[in-house]
């Protein structure tokens, strides 16, 4: 394959751009600069973060139509008065039982697009631009989690976390190219961040609404990503920690019944479709990605009898989730790279994915967060560990990817511990230099995949 210089091109004008961020950050730190760019008022620093945030992932994002658009089609079901999707194309992913396709991926995103679908229809709405706002959003949000939480000692350092978060991970990735995959992990850091806005917000203005808001947005943020579900070990950890001790039973009951009206929405939405309260649709898909025949032999059966050929289907083989896989998935977190040949494009960022050490190495600053002095330091980390361990005993690792995107279900978590490990002392110019090298990686991704895979 010939070189395509406009491929150096553009990631040579990323590279270019950071370091004029560099530079000017540089350049207010020492006050040599006339202005710092972000006003007073901490609702307009959001406003101009999410702006600036949508820019980039524009710039990111190839400007096509999303055909890998799954949640439109369950939008477009549910307007429809069905739970169904029959005739959803063959390329993407569905699950067959008791007569139906389902949709097999949780149902979150797909009320996001219920609005967009009824008014330009599944072919005339583009799931990019829902992602996009979505991932510049998640920018805002995380900004004003760390300033509640008291993360950093002013905006730079807490404008510094947040681009790690959102713009030096995978979710950059994701949030740009905006595939029926990436939306859901988008859209489940979305949910999780609004309920953490609502979960810490400062003392003298906790209210119990705030808290079961917080219980809502958190199970919202379940019903887009499972593994969601341990996140409660963090907004029970923070309660605990953060809230006085008298109200503490008051606070959790609050937290709890909010989490209940989504979570009593999937478990209704679950029996609907299965005649359980539990989603079957991974467990489902394992056995048609893994065992096909018996998927097949399933499909013959009256609907009453599929469940119960499952459950034995898998006491046979296993589940999803089985302990044999978490080698490999480990070896995926911590050391899977690139490829790298004597031909063009010479780094190759595989289908596979890449690891977390070679593209968001400033996540090890998480090691440096006061564990000693601050004990949801502790519930962060238990947190982080609990979200890992369904990734770790998957069948799979994301595959296809740039990065690893099921790591997003617990770099929330791990992402918070890394800014009080990068604010521990000033936020200095190599700590902003490791900050935009993982966001110099992290954008890597979507320009070499709108180049060479889409």
């Amino acid at each position: 394959m010939a070189p395509d210089y406009g491929y150096f091109g553009t990631m040579g004008a990323l590279a270019l751009f950071l370091v004029a961020l560099f530079c000017l950050d540089r350049l207010w730190v020492r006050g040599t600069a006339p202005e710092k760019p972000w006003p007073e008022n901490e609702a307009a620093v959001g406003f101009l973060l999410f702006l600036a945030s949508f820019l980039v992932l524009y710039v990111l994002n190839n400007h096509k139509f999303v055909f890998y658009n799954n949640y439109s089609y369950l939008a477009d079901a549910l307007l429809h008065g069905r739970l169904y999707v029959d005739g959803m194309p063959a390329y993407l992913e569905s699950v067959e039982f008791g007569g139906h396709s389902y949709m097999h991926f949780a149902p979150g995103p797909a009320i996001l697009c219920l609005p967009f679908v009824a008014v330009f229809g599944v072919y005339g709405f583009n799931i990019a631009w829902l992602s996009m706002a979505l991932g510049a959003a998640n920018t805002a949000l995380a900004y004003r989690v760390l300033r509640q939480m008291g993360i950093g000692r002013d905006r730079r350092e807490r404008i510094w976390c947040a681009a790690l978060l959102t713009f030096g991970t995978v979710h950059c990735f994701l949030a740009a190219l905006g595939h029926g995959w990436f939306l859901g992990h988008v859209s489940s850091w979305f949910f999780l961040f609004v309920g953490m806005v609502f979960l810490t917000v400062p003392e003298d203005k906790r209210k119990d609404v705030h808290l079961f808001l917080a219980g809502v947005f958190y199970g919202c943020a379940v019903t887009c990503r499972m593994p969601n579900l341990l996140g409660a070990l963090f907004y029970g950890g923070y309660i605990l920690t953060r809230y006085k001790r008298e109200t503490w039973i008051r606070s959790l009951l609050f937290f709890c019944l909010g989490a209940a009206v989504p979570g009593g929405l999937y478990m209704l939405y679950n029996y609907a479709r299965f005649g359980t309260i539990m989603d079957k649709g991974y467990n489902l898909t394992h056995l048609k990605d893994l065992f096909r025949s018996r998927y097949d032999e399933m499909q013959e059966l009256p609907k009453g009898e599929q469940m119960a050929f499952l459950k034995a289907a898998e006491q046979e083989v296993g589940g999803p989730l089985q302990l044999k896989h978490v080698k490999h998935n480990l070896y995926s977190i911590f050391l899977l790279g690139p490829e790298f040949t004597r031909e063009y494009p010479y780094v190759i960022p595989t289908l596979a994915g890449v690891s977390l050490t070679h593209l968001s190495p400033a996540l090890y600053m998480a090691i440096r967060a006061p564990y000693r002095r601050d004990r949801l330091t502790w519930f962060l980390l238990a947190t982080t560990v609990a979200c890992a361990v369904p990734f770790l005993m998957n069948y799979g690792n994301g595959f296809a990817q740039f990065g690893m995107r099921y790591a997003m279900d617990f770099l929330p978590y791990v992402g918070i511990l890394a800014a009080m490990g990068l604010t521990r002392t000033p936020l200095r110019g190599w700590k902003a230099a490791l900050i935009l090298l993982c966001m110099l990686l992290n954008m890597w991704g979507p320009v070499y995949w709108n180049i060479f895979y889409t």
